[in-house]
């Protein structure tokens, strides 16, 4: 008798019977004559209109399953008109109520989520009743806040995952990330992952992200921080090499599209690369072309094979000492007699032999016993990420 109640207080004459007797009357009840509601609404005094609503939404609620779509449809214009006049906290009431109804009428559903956010939020973040196709809409022309309820949604699909990318923020597209039970596209995941080398915030997440392909976190290897970087190693489990392998192509990739170029200019690179990508370059054509004196071929296989830019190795075959050519070459598992050989050609090709080039070969001699395999393979991949190789050596002084 609520309901008659409160339909008695805020109608008068023939608007109370018409409504008393769509409410109440058993008969009735079973195909409610929604239209009669409909001009109720359009009406009544403005002190009623919260009662109406909520006679209106038990109305749906009770006999949702007697009504016709066309009917659906009605009800749920009635209660969006009636929505603007209903405070706030009715509505956010109506709404925790129906994100707990796993058989909520959608269209409900739908009306309460396009609502301001708080009113909507309990929908967005709980209600199963919502369709992808109201989720997509809300992404498409609703507010940040909404698109970062719905980011956080339980177990959204690939669809509503592409259009919260599309139509959101930075931000939306971190809480989606964030959001593991999200299902997200293979295809989606490639954007992202090619945005995060200019978005430093989609990194962590996507990297934590459960359905990352290790192809991708290892091409996320070349750009992210050193904690990353060992965050790739300790979870994907890549060789260390491998991963060297990428951050050289990703730099050599980069330096083209810098000079705006597709292939090598220099002709030995271009003659390296192709050895390189053969299987075909090693320690052995790098002796041979520093002996028969290309010098520039020798730099360049040197270099590829170190996984170092050709500047970068330049110093370092060229440094007053040796000691860098020396682990570079260590690094490499050269043949001590090989490197020594190497030695004295690039300085003999630099007409740097001096008196005492003897003294310093004996001593480049027993570094190179000293310094194991490990140890100058660790200062060379530090090379690749730091090209301070001063700091490399000394980091290696302090290891010994």
């Amino acid at each position: 008798m609520l309901i008659r109640s409160l339909t008695l207080a805020a109608y008068r004459g023939k608007q109370i019977a018409r409504l008393e007797h769509l409410v109440l009357n058993p008969a009735q009840r079973a195909k409610p004559d929604v239209k009669a509601l409909f001009d109720l609404a359009q009406r009544k005094s403005r002190e009623g209109r919260a009662r109406l609503y909520e006679d209106v939404w038990n109305l749906f609620e009770t006999d949702g399953d007697a009504l016709s779509d066309n009917e659906r449809g009605i009800m749920t214009d009635i209660l969006r008109r009636l929505s603007h006049d209903v405070e706030m906290t009715v509505r956010r009431r109506l709404a925790e109520k129906l994100a707990a109804d796993d058989n909520a009428p959608p269209e409900l559903a739908a009306m309460l989520a396009n609502d301001q956010i708080e009113v909507a939020y309990p929908i967005l973040m709980d209600c199963r009743a919502l369709r992808d196709a109201d989720l997509v809409e809300i992404v498409r022309h609703r507010t940040l806040q909404h698109q970062l309820a719905t980011a956080m949604r339980a177990d959204i699909s690939a669809e509503v995952s592409d259009a919260l990318a599309r139509h959101g923020g930075e931000d939306v597209v971190v809480a989606l990330l964030e959001n593991s039970s999200a299902q997200i596209s293979e295809v989606l995941l490639e954007h992202l992952v090619a945005e995060s080398e200019r978005v430093d915030r989609y990194q962590k997440p996507l990297l934590r992200r459960p359905d990352l392909p290790k192809p991708l976190a290892k091409r996320m290897y070349a750009w992210v921080s050193a904690a990353l970087r060992q965050y790739i190693l300790d979870n994907y489990k890549f060789d260390q090499a491998s991963l060297d392998e990428t951050m050289l192509n990703a730099m050599n990739e980069a330096v083209r599209a810098n000079n705006g170029e597709d292939e090598p200019r220099d002709p030995s690179e271009r003659l390296v690369e192709r050895l390189y990508n053969a299987g075909q370059l090693n320690t052995g054509f790098v002796m041979k072309s520093l002996r028969q004196g290309e010098v520039s071929l020798f730099e360049f296989a040197l270099a590829r094979l170190c996984g170092l830019r050709v500047e970068l190795m330049r110093r370092l075959v060229y440094e007053p000492g040796g000691e860098a050519f020396a682990i570079a070459c260590r690094a490499l598992d050269m043949d001590r007699q090989v490197f020594l050989t190497m030695y004295d050609l690039t300085r003999a090709a630099r007409g740097s032999l001096t008196r005492s080039h003897s003294e310093e070969r004996q001593r480049l001699h027993d570094l190179y016993h000293d310094i194991s395999f490990e140890s100058a393979l660790a200062v060379v991949r530090r090379w690749r990420q730091d090209p301070d190789y001063l700091a490399a050596l000394n980091q290696l002084a302090h290891q010994k």
